[in-house]
């Protein structure tokens, strides 16, 4: 049974399309993994679903009774609320019929007979409902989905104006699994969540009895939870039935068999046109050379199977830095008061090192407080000589510039045609480097960022969750250009997977934290 339908949809901005007739029918429980390379217009699909975004032309089909709800990765948190009233609201209809209970029992407590068995039929039919929602066992169920995402060691009384960008994603996730919806488009949900929260999730969603369509690139994640793929590429969608290693197997054969068919049919078409252009000349064989291009004519051309383009990750290497980076001497790191006090650490030349640990517990703070974002709250950080430091940050707002005028700003003695050509090599089209940021994809923005520190000479790369938002095949590529570079690494990032064949050892900020409060 189809819960929601699109129906021949059309949509594209500027001279480029994204979407091209895309028509697919959503069933009643079908767990769908959308997939397909940064920029194909993955979110983009979501927000039309959603009603953010207007196509151009189609259709969404839906009875009036379903609820939809969306996870993005930049929506607002009202401010001045705690973690525990934000997550309560997934429950505001409960509440509103609880009030409607108490209202009409305050009205029984007063009445004297009149429309009272009324009134008990109402206060019944409302307490029942209440029940078999398992309203008096809220803050039971709002502690469970909190712990199993990490919200619990945060305190759930802290105000969500307190917290980082990635700990406000984790609370609009718990929200949304708390509501009663019967659909959940889920844009990127693992981003910022910790293995162990990844696995509670895909246990939660694996188990979930309703519909839902995630975006995810973590394929690990994709396998657990699915049962359809959508799969978005040039500017159509392919459904296959299966988790993401299936869809994978039935998309490879897929290839082959059009390649195979494309080959034939060319050799079909040298063929006949070798014959007509040998043939239609002489009156003896001309007739049969007209029948032949009448059978080309009718030929219906099979296009070619495609491949994406594949970004391409190089980092410039700067001189050799002195054999010491830097030495924190019982620092103490936070914002207005400290996370973790009196940390002792030492990079040394050469080294390439993860920092793990928990959301929350100051891997970023840790980076900010040793690139000089933010002053430690005591202790010192001694430097290396001959650093020349590169440095992504997790969480940057975008801007209304374009990607050229990104990269320009920060490198104006380079030709437009020099931004051009890094940009491309990134793997950004023509579109998307003259659109403004604000209007790129995060797998897009991230691209952008990382063009900007492959254009910089370095002997020292400090990353902050770079492969958030990118792709499969980013992902791939950067992880490659990472155990080429032979500077200096200082990492962090939640997919043990892409750091661990090159990482020279990890920096466990749970351990840390553990040994100053020692």
């Amino acid at each position: 049974m189809s819960i929601l339908s699109i129906e021949n949809l059309n949509f594209g901005f500027g001279d480029k399309t994204l979407f091209k007739d895309v028509s697919f029918d959503l069933l009643k429980g079908e767990h769908v993994g959308l997939v397909g390379v940064n920029g194909a217009g993955k979110s983009t699909l979501l927000n039309i679903i959603i009603g953010n975004t207007i196509a151009d032309s189609g259709r969404i089909l839906k009875p009036k009774s379903i609820k939809i709800g969306y996870l993005d990765q930049y929506s607002e948190l009202q401010e001045g609320k705690s973690i525990r009233e934000v997550l309560k609201e997934a429950f505001s209809r409960l509440y509103l019929l609880e009030k409607n209970m108490l209202e009409i029992g305050d009205k029984l407590s007063r009445n004297n007979g009149e429309n009272q068995e009324k009134l008990l039929r109402e206060f019944s039919r409302i307490q029942d409902i209440l029940c078999d929602s398992e309203f008096y066992r809220i803050d039971s169920i709002v502690e469970k989905v909190a712990n199993g995402l990490g919200l619990i060691h945060l305190g759930l009384e802290t105000p969500v104006d307190k917290l980082s960008g990635g700990q406000r994603t984790k609370v609009k996730l718990a929200r949304l699994l708390l509501t009663d919806y019967d659909v959940l488009l889920l844009d990127e949900p693992t981003n910022y969540l910790d293995k162990e929260h990844v696995k509670w999730l895909s246990e939660f969603l694996e188990s979930y009895p309703k519909s839902f369509i995630v975006i995810s690139h973590d394929t690990e994640f994709l396998n657990k939870i699915t049962n359809v793929i959508y799969h978005l590429q040039f500017t159509s969608l392919k459904r296959y039935k299966g988790n993401y290693n299936k869809f994978l197997k039935l998309s490879e054969d897929e290839t082959k068999r059009c390649l195979q068919e494309f080959k034939k049919q060319q050799e079909e078409i040298k063929s006949l046109e070798d014959y007509i252009r040998k043939n239609k000349v002489r009156s003896s064989t001309s007739k049969m050379a007209l029948s032949r291009q009448k059978k080309l004519d009718k030929i219906e051309r099979i296009e070619k199977p495609k491949n994406p383009p594949k970004p391409y990750f190089s980092f410039l290497e700067a001189r050799n830095p002195g054999k010491l980076i830097f030495k924190c001497q019982n620092i103490n790191i936070g914002y207005k008061y400290p996370i973790i006090n009196n940390i002792n650490l030492k990079l040394s030349r050469g080294e390439k090192i993860a920092i793990t640990g928990c959301n929350g517990i100051g891997k970023s703070t840790l980076l900010k407080t040793i690139m000089g974002v933010i002053d430690p709250l005591g202790g010192k950080i001694d430097f290396g000589v001959y650093l020349y430091p590169a440095y992504f940050e997790q969480e940057v707002k975008g801007r209304d510039n374009t990607p050229i005028e990104e990269i320009w700003e920060e490198y104006p003695k380079k030709t437009q045609g020099e931004i051009r050509e890094a940009l491309g090599k990134c793997g950004l089209k023509r579109e998307h480097i003259l659109q403004s940021m604000k209007s790129l994809s995060g797998g897009e923005k991230a691209k952008v960022r990382l063009c900007s520190l492959m254009m910089k000479e370095s002997n020292w790369l400090i990353l902050d969750e770079p492969t958030n938002h990118l792709d499969v095949n980013a992902k791939e590529v950067l992880k490659e250009a990472l155990m080429k570079f032979n500077g200096t690494i200082l990492l962090v990032c939640h997919e043990k997977e892409f750091y661990e064949d090159f990482v020279t050892g990890e920096w466990n900020m749970e351990e840390l934290s553990l040994k100053s409060n020692c």
